[in-house]
């Protein structure tokens, strides 16, 4: 096995800060306050001007993820974009977000830069009105499908994510209906993960209302194609990566993929990365990685990715320990045994 030599995906965290509180997210307690111990941060633009620099033709897929925050939260994302676009012209990009932040305009730049590249912005929202605001605390609907609107018409390409609840199963017609009148290529009903009954909480820890999830677990889930001409050119113009021809349990190594956090250290996977954040939060018992080497092995604005790489932690005793199922996060998360 070697990290180093086959890294050919990116999944990145660019900032800690977010405007939503959704119930089941690991960065905030129910809804309520901040998981204890999570520094708000955004990712530095010279160590991620580097790693575009590094990197440069390595990447064929860059996805900016919600782990640990919104990547529109990030003040300089365009910019962080269109810099990563010069040395990776190739590569394809998935950004997640719930869309919630800025104004319209914002999302039309957006879209004017990436419309020249292959893109996708998946926007998490969770229902209509009021029913996808019971989830994605501290966003406005109407403010979501303004913004979507806005990049849309921009030429920017869409992809619809529902999260399932008992609250929002009866209006899943009438999303996917509404998610085609507004351009989207693709809609996702996705499974909430959550237990059957979530509680939700406030800043104060004081019990709000209580979100189901009985018969939500009994729809199933998926990915639609809304817009096949649009999708279809979409698929073919695509950069396909083909799994490692190997037996190694970890998903993550087999697609060649790190996480990288707002804080600039490498990972192998997001699940490894949220286990360092999460001290005292419920989730913190179910990651257990106790294996870890010295700080700043990981560090990105001190040594180059592919150095990071190098340690022989990845190949030696990461390797070993997923192989033999040692650490908790692996058997939960990804069910490795």
């Amino acid at each position: 096995m070697h990290w180093s030599q086959n890294l050919r995906k990116l999944h990145v965290d660019l900032t800690s800060y977010c405007n939503a509180k959704c119930p089941a997210c690991a960065r905030n307690l129910n809804g309520g306050p901040t998981t204890p111990g999570l520094a708000l941060e955004h990712f530095e633009v010279d160590v991620w001007n580097q790693l575009a620099k590094d990197t440069a033709g390595n990447i064929h897929k860059l996805f900016l993820n919600g782990n640990w925050g919104d990547p529109g939260m990030h003040p300089n994302l365009i910019e962080m974009l269109a810099t990563f676009g010069q040395y990776h012209a190739d590569c394809d990009l998935v950004i997640c977000t719930n869309g919630g932040m800025h104004k319209p305009e914002w999302w039309s730049e957006l879209a004017t830069v990436l419309k020249d590249r292959r893109h996708r912005v998946v926007w998490s929202i969770d229902g209509i009105g009021k029913s996808h605001e019971l989830y994605r605390r501290n966003t406005s609907y109407d403010r979501v499908i303004e913004n979507m609107q806005a990049f849309n018409s921009a030429g920017g390409a869409s992809e619809w994510v529902m999260t399932l609840w008992d609250h929002n199963l009866h209006e899943i017609d009438t999303v996917r209906e509404l998610a085609k009148d507004l351009g989207c290529y693709w809609l996702e009903l996705r499974d909430s993960h959550s237990p059957e009954e979530l509680l939700v909480t406030d800043n104060d820890k004081r019990y709000e209302y209580t979100l189901y999830t009985k018969k939500a677990k009994d729809v199933k889930s998926g990915l639609e194609i809304l817009n096949k001409d649009q999708a279809e050119k979409f698929r073919k113009d695509l950069r396909l990566d083909f799994p490692s021809q190997t037996e190694f349990k970890c998903p993550w190594y087999n697609e060649y993929s790190v996480q990288i956090d707002p804080f600039m250290k490498v990972w192998p996977c997001c699940n490894i990365s949220i286990y360092t954040h999460i001290k005292g939060h419920p989730l913190d018992q179910q990651f257990d990685v106790t294996t870890l080497p010295e700080d700043g092995f990981n560090d990105l604005s001190k040594q180059s990715i592919y150095e990071i790489l190098e340690h022989p932690w990845w190949d030696t005793t990461l390797s070993t320990a997923i192989d033999k199922a040692e650490y908790k996060v692996c058997r939960n998360s990804c069910g490795v045994r």
